[in-house]
């Protein structure tokens, strides 16, 4: 088990390796930050010594070892290359697999259920900003972009509608945003970047609710020995991630919606939300059974429960964020 200042420190170099990737103009330097990152995140999953840990770490290195290889061969050979409509495409592929995006999601939800819920926060959130910034630079309407947004919806509502793993879930949860983040993309810099804060923030809460809890799987929401109001307030902010309206996790899909009715197909934006629905779906799945069914067997004993009152408080924030955004923009 490593100590704070050592995380710390990776967590230093993983920031570091970031910064040198997004302010490069050369893609051997957004690569050389890519391994600065990957090397410093590989020790911090492997804190735990168990053998599902050691299998995500492996089955990590796999894959950005790989689109690491992928990247490092089309810079060699792309002087030489004649197909120049297809160099961006073969770029976001390489990107598309070391963010997990469809259709190179594979590896993500068995990923993530090897992790902690930090580890979960950070492969979520940190390690995506430099693919998608990379993307968003490249990223051009076409119908291979419009196949890789609708199959990542798609893909993410109908991968988590069987899972009884929150972690599994929220991995299938990810990769259904990225569809839409591709979308905010579309737009413009500024709308990817409002949907991805807003994003983050909902995956923090999330996360760290459910690590103070202790909770990996939804039985042991079911059995938590806590009060009917915090047991609400959760389920009411996995309802804001998955984009269901009055929550602040429906305000960035608005505004993807709105702005893209002049710039896309409406027939792909309405693809998008009707998958988006099943999403919904399957986190109000959760919240009836939590709220309705009765367990006779014992509480699930929350012995890590210790800032509840604190993060009940930002999850109330996430579930009233909509209206305070909404006046935030009408008075702006």
């Amino acid at each position: 088990m490593m100590n704070k200042s050592v995380n710390l420190t990776f967590l230093t170099i993983m920031i570091m390796g970031i910064i040198l990737s997004v302010s490069s103009n050369s893609w051997f330097s957004v690569w050389m930050g890519m391994e600065m990152n990957l090397m410093a995140f590989m020790p911090m999953i492997l804190q735990k010594n168990n053998m599902l840990s050691k299998e995500s770490a492996m089955t990590y290195f796999m894959v950005q070892a790989v689109a690491s290889m992928l990247l490092m061969v089309f810079m060699i050979t792309m002087p030489s290359l004649n197909f120049y409509n297809m160099k961006p495409i073969m770029l976001m592929s390489i990107l598309m697999m070391k963010s997990g995006i469809t259709p190179f999601h594979f590896w993500l939800p068995k990923l993530m259920e090897g992790l902690n819920w930090n580890m979960c926060l950070i492969l979520m959130t940190i390690q995506k900003i430099t693919p998608m910034m990379m993307m968003s630079s490249l990223i051009k309407m076409n119908i291979f972009t419009m196949m890789v947004m609708i199959t990542s919806v798609m893909v993410g509502a109908i991968g988590g509608l069987n899972q009884t793993s929150l972690r599994k879930m929220m991995g299938y949860s990810s990769i259904s945003n990225n569809g839409w983040m591709m979308a905010a993309m579309m737009m413009s810099e500024m709308t990817w970047f409002y949907y991805f804060m807003i994003y983050s923030i909902m995956t923090v809460i999330m996360t760290k609710t459910m690590d103070n809890y202790n909770i990996f799987h939804m039985n042991q929401i079911f059995m938590m020995k806590e009060p009917l109001i915090k047991k609400m307030i959760m389920m009411m902010n996995m309802l804001s991630i998955s984009g269901l309206p009055p929550f602040i996790g429906f305000l960035p899909k608005w505004i993807v919606i709105q702005s893209s009715l002049n710039y896309m197909n409406l027939t792909l934006i309405a693809s998008m939300v009707m998958m988006t629905l099943i999403t919904i779906y399957y986190y109000l799945r959760v919240m009836y059974s939590t709220m309705m069914i009765t367990y006779s067997e014992p509480f699930w004993v929350n012995i890590m429960s210790k800032n509840s009152n604190l993060l009940m408080m930002y999850s109330t924030l996430s579930i009233i964020g909509l209206t305070m955004m909404t006046m935030l923009m009408w008075l702006y």
